[in-house]
C-alpha cells in the first residue's frame, strides 16, 4: 500500500472489496467496516479474511454487488478512519466488460462550425468536466454521462483550433488528461486539439504500382529525423517532416534524403515512429534525440517534426504531405507503432481516464513489464482492443497509410493482432501487417501471445525472422557481437541458412517456422542493435576492410533473393556506422543521422544493392507466393567446402529461363564447380554481369554471391 496512507479501500470485484489498514494506525487491527454512498447511505461490509503482510493489514471482505459503478463511495472502518473506495481489478472483469464495451465510432471530438461534440469512455468516473482554452481564455464544461460510461458534452460554438483538456473525477483524485481520441495537440502533448478536417491538405495523386502480395514488397526503414539531420543531406529543413520530403536534394552532385530512396527501387517506407512522444522537448528538439519508443499521445503526429510544433494542424498535413508524396512516387508507407506500453504511467491519458484498465496486473496488483518499460497495455480488455483497432484505422483514414510495423508484438494478444489484421485489409485489401514477434515476459499465456510460435494463429501477420538475421550475419545482442553466421564466415551453418533461404516453410527435412513465405521479415538490420557493418568489424577483425565490404554485399544480397519479405534498415546499404553502439535510441544526431559522404564514398554497394532490388522484382522465383511452390521447387547443394547452392525451378516464360540458382562462398578461396544444367550468371561480386555467357562450369569468387539464371 501507499506509504503516505493509513487506510486503502479497493473494489476489486462484484461485492468484493479488498481493504488494507497500515500497522501505524492501531496496528492495522480493524473489526468492522461500513461503505457510506454519496447521499449518506450505509451499508456494512463482511470481512471474510484477514492477512497480515508486515507493515499492514488485508482485509477482504463482501460488499453490497448492486453498487453503482461511476458513483463515489467512502469505506469507513470501526475506528473512523476513511477511504474512498477505489474501483480497481472490478475493471478487470468480463462483467465490466460485458456492462461497458462501447462499439460506437465517436470517442473524441468532433467539429462543425456551428458546434463540437466531445465524448470520452470513464465509465468509472464519477464526474467529468472538460477544460477549454480558446483564444487565451479558459472555460470549465460539466459533461453528463450517458450510456456505457461515456461522458458527452456539446458545446454550441466555433471552436475550430481550440485545445482542451479533461478533469477525471475517479477514485478521489482529480486527473487532468489530454483526449485518448484527438487526433492532434499543442506543443509537447499537454492539450488535445479540435480542428477542422475541410483544413487537411489534400493528397496528391498516387502512383503506387499494383501490390499484389507481401512478397512484392522491399521494406525499407528510416527515421524522418536521421534522413536530413545531417548538413551533407543538403536539406533546409534538417531534421524536420519537410526537410524528408524536399526535392532535388544532393551530395556532391548525388541524390540525397526522398529522391535517393525513390531512385532505390523499394516499394515500402517504413516510418519509425511518427506519433507523439514524449522525451524531446518538442520546442527546443535540437537539445534531446530519441527514436521515439516512448509514446506519449497515440493518436497524434510527433511535434518535434513540425516546423510549428505548437500548432496542430501543421504537424496533421505536414505527416499527410509526406505520406502523399511517397505515394506520389510510387512509393507506400508503412508505420511503425508502440502500442505495447505507455512511456510514463502518471502521464498516460488510458490509465488516467479509466485507472488500471488498459495495462496489464499481475495478480498479486503489480504492473506486467514484458515490454521492459515499466508497463504493458492489456489487449485483451475489450476497449484496449478497441482502441488499438480504432488507432489503426485512423492512420490509415486520415493519413492514408498502407501498413504497419508492430513493436513489441509479443505482448499483444492474437485475437487482438488478427481483429487488426481484418479492420486494416477492410480499408486497405493490400495492407502489410507485421513486426516483433518475441516472446516477452508479459502475464499473458503463451498459447495467446502474438509471437512467433503462435504464428500459424495469425496467417495474415509477419514476423522479423531472427533465425535468418542469426543463421545470415550472426547473433546481433551486445554480448555475441563476436559471434560469425554463414556469410561472416561460420561453414557450420549452411544447413541453417538454406532454410534461412526458404523464408524457414519448407516442410521436410528443414527448420519449419512459419507456414506461408508472406510471414518471414526477412532481414540483417534494423534499428536495433549494431548495425551489419558495425557487426563485421566486431566478428570479421581478421579481415581486411576490403573482405568486410564482400562479406556485407553477401549479407545485403541474402535478404534480396530469400523467399519472404525483404527488409533494409536505412544506410545499410552503404555501411551505414553508429560507431560500434548496441542502442542508439537517445543518443545525439552524430551518431544516427544518415552521412550522405558514405553514400558516395561506397557508392559501389548502393548500386549493388539496387541490382539486387532489379533482379528481385525482375524475377518471380525470388518472390514464390506460397510454402507449396517452395516445397515443389526449391532445393539445395551442399558443395565441398561448404559452399551452398540453391535452386529453384520455376520457369520464368518471360525470361526464357527455367529458374535461378543462387550460390554463396562466405570463405577465402575461389571454387570452380561443374553443374548438370547450363547457367548463366547474372550477379556476381561487382554485381550485374554485362556479358552473359551460359555454362555448366562456374566459378565463384572468395566472399561473394552468385545469382545464374538456369537455361
Amino acid at each position: 500500500m501507499r506509504q503516505d496512507r493509513s487506510i486503502e479501500a479497493f473494489l476489486d470485484d462484484y461485492g468484493k472489496a479488498t481493504v488494507l489498514v497500515s500497522h501505524r494506525f492501531y496496528q492495522g487491527k480493524v473489526e468492522s467496516f461500513y461503505i457510506k454512498d454519496m447521499q449518506g447511505n450505509c451499508n456494512d461490509c463482511i470481512i471474510r479474511s484477514v492477512v497480515n503482510h508486515g507493515d499492514y493489514t488485508q482485509y477482504d471482505c463482501t460488499v453490497p454487488a448492486e453498487l453503482k459503478i461511476g458513483d463515489e463511495y467512502i469505506l469507513v472502518d470501526n475506528h473512523g478512519l476513511q477511504s474512498i473506495l477505489q474501483y480497481r481489478f472490478i475493471v478487470r472483469t468480463r462483467m465490466f466488460d460485458e456492462t461497458f464495451k462501447y462499439d460506437g465510432n465517436d470517442l473524441g471530438n468532433r467539429y462543425t462550425e456551428k458546434y463540437s461534440e466531445f465524448a470520452l469512455w470513464a465509465p468509472t468516473a464519477h464526474r467529468v468536466e472538460c477544460l477549454l482554452h480558446i483564444d487565451g481564455h479558459e472555460k470549465i464544461y460539466i459533461m453528463k454521462r450517458s450510456d456505457f460510461g461515456v461522458y458527452r458534452l456539446t458545446i454550441h460554438e466555433n471552436l475550430k483550433n481550440a485545445t482542451y483538456v479533461y478533469l477525471v473525477h475517479v477514485n478521489g483524485e482529480v486527473y487532468q488528461t489530454t483526449d485518448p481520441y484527438a487526433i492532434s495537440c499543442n506543443s509537447n502533448g499537454t492539450r488535445s486539439a479540435i480542428l477542422d478536417p475541410k483544413e487537411f491538405v489534400s493528397f496528391k495523386e498516387n502512383n503506387c504500382p499494383a501490390f499484389e502480395h507481401p512478397v512484392d514488397a522491399i521494406l525499407y526503414e528510416c527515421s524522418i529525423r536521421d534522413m536530413t539531420s545531417s548538413s551533407t543531406s543538403g536539406a533546409k529543413k534538417q531534421g524536420k517532416y519537410e526537410g524528408f520530403i524536399e526535392r532535388n536534394t544532393k551530395n556532391n552532385g548525388r541524390a540525397t534524403g526522398f529522391d535517393y530512396i525513390r531512385l532505390l527501387g523499394v516499394t515500402h517506407v517504413q516510418l519509425m515512429p511518427v506519433y507523439d512522444f514524449a522525451t524531446v522537448d518538442e520546442d527546443q528538439p535540437n537539445r534531446q534525440y530519441n527514436w521515439g519508443y516512448d509514446p506519449l499521445n497515440y493518436f497524434c503526429p510527433e511535434g518535434s517534426y513540425s516546423i510549428k510544433p505548437n500548432d496542430p494542424l501543421m504537424r496533421v498535413n505536414e505527416l499527410r504531405k509526406i505520406v502523399s508524396s511517397l505515394h506520389e512516387v510510387g512509393l507506400r508507407v508503412n508505420l511503425d507503432l508502440v502500442l505495447n506500453h505507455h512511456y510514463d504511467l502518471s502521464k498516460s491519458n488510458l490509465s488516467n481516464t479509466v485507472p488500471y484498465y488498459y495495462f496489464r496486473y499481475h495478480d498479486n496488483g503489480s504492473l506486467s513489464n514484458g515490454s521492459f518499460c515499466g508497463n504493458d497495455t492489456d489487449s485483451c480488455r475489450a476497449m484496449m482492443r478497441k482502441y488499438m483497432i480504432d488507432n489503426i484505422k485512423m492512420w490509415m483514414n486520415v493519413y492514408d497509410v498502407d501498413g504497419f510495423r508492430f513493436d513489441l508484438m509479443g505482448i499483444i494478444d492474437v485475437d487482438t493482432m488478427n481483429e487488426i489484421v481484418r479492420a486494416a485489409k477492410k480499408i486497405k485489401s493490400n495492407a502489410m501487417i507485421y513486426g516483433e514477434g518475441w516472446n516477452l515476459p508479459t502475464y499473458l499465456s503463451d498459447e495467446n501471445k502474438a509471437c512467433i510460435s503462435n504464428n500459424a494463429k495469425m496467417p495474415e501477420v509477419g514476423h522479423f525472422n531472427d533465425y535468418f538475421r542469426d543463421s545470415i550475419k550472426g547473433k546481433s545482442s551486445e554480448g555475441d557481437s563476436f559471434l560469425k553466421g554463414y556469410c561472416t564466415g561460420d561453414g557450420d551453418l549452411r544447413f541453417n541458412v538454406a532454410n534461412s533461404f526458404t523464408g524457414n516453410v519448407k516442410t521436410e527435412n528443414s527448420v519449419k517456422i512459419f507456414q506461408e513465405p508472406q510471414q518471414s521479415i526477412n532481414y540483417v538490420e534494423c534499428h536495433d542493435n549494431q548495425t551489419s557493418w558495425d557487426k563485421l568489424k566486431d566478428c570479421c577483425k581478421e579481415d581486411t576492410r576490403e573482405i568486410r565490404l564482400r562479406k556485407h554485399k553477401m549479407l545485403i544480397a541474402s535478404v534480396l533473393f530469400s523467399q519472404g519479405v525483404p527488409f533494409l534498415h536505412a544506410g545499410q546499404e552503404f555501411c551505414r556506422t553508429k560507431l560500434g553502439y548496441h542502442n542508439s535510441y537517445n543518443l545525439p544526431d552524430s551518431i544516427n543521422q544518415m552521412d550522405w559522404d558514405r553514400m558516395i564514398r561506397y557508392e559501389d554497394i548502393v548500386q549493388y544493392t539496387r541490382t539486387c532490388i532489379l533482379l528481385r522484382k525482375k524475377f518471380e522465383a525470388f518472390r514464390l507466393r506460397t510454402t507449396k511452390e517452395i516445397d515443389e521447387k526449391i532445393s539445395f547443394e551442399y558443395m565441398d567446402a561448404n559452399i551452398l547452392a540453391i535452386n529453384i525451378r520455376h520457369n520464368e516464360s518471360k525470361w526464357n529461363c527455367s529458374g535461378m540458382k543462387i550460390i554463396l562462398n562466405p570463405f577465402g578461396v575461389d571454387r570452380q564447380f561443374h553443374f548438370d544444367e547450363q547457367c548463366t550468371v547474372l550477379l556476381d561480386e561487382n554485381g550485374l554481369v554485362k556479358k552473359l555467357i551460359s555454362s555448366q562450369d562456374i566459378q565463384i569468387k572468395s566472399y561473394s554471391l552468385l545469382v545464374c539464371a538456369i537455361m
